[in-house]
């Protein structure tokens, strides 16, 4: 047989073996097979349109689960309501604790256990934190008390503390529960004592029980020598609100004034520390950051981006 022949024969065989293959309803599939990561699985470590880390199938694995798979946004992008990539949300601000970060990914709180996809901390009256619009927060959503339903301060009462019963206003001229009267002054012996408790009773203050204006009373307990105490004149002493900084405070301007969340800067938490912020090297989870290096942040061959996003490829 000539090589031409030969040739010719081949080529015939060969068009025939590709129809046949063409035919094949498994052909073109692009099914793995079992035992290469898995019948048709894709690896857990593979990005998903969101730029997250994919859920791994049946018999699927991640070679690197060490290593997130969220590629960095652009500072600039974060805000203009669109997700984009490397952004889990985008609800049109860089306001912390409304859910989305700011930087663009979904706030988790650690601080009342709810972290991921849950959201925030839940927000509402009652809570005993001082939440966005709170003027109070005694920790119960009833009215009467000094804090109203709506966290707001009643007519007649303060609140010095968040997550303390509020107290009323003594000399005011105004009586509410659990003052006795009110005589529009402090003085003593005008049958109006300085906590607004009738007289000729005694000042009850340290007897443990918490009357007229008192603020605390923890009886024997009542104590001028520690922060956050009850003092022996039955008023909280030195705490986060009363304006000064003291104690293990990092500020305090005041009450109501301690509002500042995540990168307000020369603000105050109500908690009177300073905002915590992209670039200070403390890993703020709850705000959605991945890292932080402080001023080692961006820079060549760190793995945190400036915007404290883990960065895959610097390394």
């Amino acid at each position: 047989m000539s090589w031409l022949r030969v040739m010719a024969v081949l080529i015939v065989a060969t068009a025939i073996g590709c129809e046949a293959r063409s035919l094949d309803p498994d052909a073109g599939t692009g099914s793995i097979p079992s035992g290469i990561g898995g019948a048709g699985s894709i690896p857990s470590g593979a990005a998903n349109a969101s730029g997250s880390g994919g859920a791994a199938g049946a018999g699927g694995f991640d070679a690197r689960p060490d290593i997130p798979t969220i590629q960095p946004s652009e500072p600039s992008l974060c805000g203009n309501g669109r997700p984009d990539p490397g952004e889990q949300c985008d609800d049109y601000n860089k306001s912390p604790r409304d859910g989305c970060s700011p930087i663009c990914q979904i706030e988790c709180f650690e601080s009342c256990g709810v972290c991921g996809s849950g959201g925030p901390c839940p927000v509402f009256c009652g809570n005993g934190r001082l939440d966005t619009r709170e003027a109070c927060d005694d920790g119960n959503a009833v009215g009467g008390d000094g804090c109203s339903q709506d966290c707001a301060i009643e007519p007649g009462w303060h609140c010095p503390v968040f997550g303390r019963r509020c107290a009323p206003i003594c000399g005011d001229g105004r009586v509410v529960y659990p003052e006795t009267c009110d005589d529009s002054n402090t003085d003593p012996g005008d049958g109006c004592n300085g906590i607004c408790v009738l007289e000729p009773r005694p000042d009850p203050c340290g007897d443990g029980v918490v009357e007229g204006s008192e603020e605390c009373d923890f009886g024997s307990a009542n104590s001028d020598t520690f922060y956050g105490e009850c003092g022996t004149d039955c008023r909280w002493g030195a705490h986060c609100g009363d304006g000064v900084t003291n104690g293990p405070e990092d500020c305090d301007l005041g009450a109501g004034r301690n509002l500042a969340g995540y990168g307000d800067a020369g603000g105050c938490t109500p908690g009177c520390t300073a905002p915590h912020f992209c670039g200070d090297g403390y890993v703020d989870v709850e705000t959605g950051e991945q890292c932080d290096l402080g001023v080692k942040n961006g820079e060549s061959g760190q793995p945190c981006k400036p915007t404290c996003k883990i960065c895959i490829d610097c390394l």
